[in-house]
């Protein structure tokens, strides 16, 4: 017997008025015309099942009845043995994954939303990129020795940037510097030895070798903007896309440590 109540998400103590919400919810998000995969499809016909039962007060009531496990006024066919008495028939308790599957379709709209929102901040890292840098000057003021083929260089302007070891030979403490930033985040990409006009790029930041995290998240965000097949993978992609734009958000700071 199926849970009418639990495919629309909702109690058994449910109002007509919340019955009929939870169906044009429903409808709206799995309807064939809107969304054209198959499960979209399967939820759709059981959310019209099961709103057409519970719209019609008569019909609600029986199936009430039977779904608490209470005698129902229906004809009983005889049977020979007159201690006969036939047994209540057991509801079926929907699977783990078919619990599972139902909070994603309740949800699947705040996990669009949130791929919406990191693809806009992705876009937003990808644009700091790409736009001309700002040009400041600055000079050295101390040298850290760091672990591996790194250097940790404090800045007059109190910025800490890490380079190549090799590349820290083409610098001296009494050389002005240019340092070139990105404009939005003011990430430094750059150092230019004002004398020689050496350029020395500084890796060890999300403009550097993490580069690939705004770019993987870029595509995430796009496919679960945009894809519009099967609930599990695009709710999966929202949880995918909050990840991501976390560790993006710790590499913007990673020049700064």
């Amino acid at each position: 017997m199926k849970n009418y109540y639990f495919i629309l998400g909702l109690s058994i103590n449910a109002s007509a008025a919340e019955i009929k919400h939870a169906y044009r919810q429903l409808a709206l998000q799995f309807h064939p015309d809107k969304n054209p995969s198959p499960q979209a499809e399967s939820i759709f016909k059981e959310a019209n099942e099961a709103y057409e039962i519970l719209s019609d007060p008569l019909r609600k009531a029986f199936y009430d009845q039977m779904l608490k496990g209470a005698e129902v006024q229906q004809p009983r066919p005889t049977h020979r043995d007159p201690r006969y008495r036939p047994q209540p028939q057991a509801q079926r308790k929907p699977t783990h994954r078919q619990e599972i599957l139902a909070m994603m379709a309740r949800n699947l709209r705040y996990a669009q939303m949130v791929s919406r929102l990191t693809l806009l901040f992705s876009i937003i890292l990808i644009t700091d990129y790409a736009l001309p840098k700002v040009k400041t000057t600055t000079q050295i003021v101390m040298q850290y020795e760091s672990t591996g083929s790194t250097l940790k260089l404090k800045l007059k302007d109190g910025k800490s940037v890490n380079i190549n070891r090799a590349s820290a030979q083409k610098i001296s403490k009494v050389t002005p510097l240019n340092i070139y930033q990105s404009v939005l985040f003011a990430v430094p990409i750059s150092l230019e030895n004002q004398q020689t006009h050496t350029i020395i790029p500084i890796s060890l930041s999300i403009y550097g070798i993490f580069i690939f995290w705004p770019l993987l998240l870029l595509i995430t965000s796009l496919l679960g903007t945009f894809y519009w097949k099967g609930v599990e993978f695009r709710f999966n992609l929202g949880i995918v896309n909050i990840i991501l734009f976390l560790l993006n958000v710790v590499f913007l700071q990673v020049h700064k440590f």
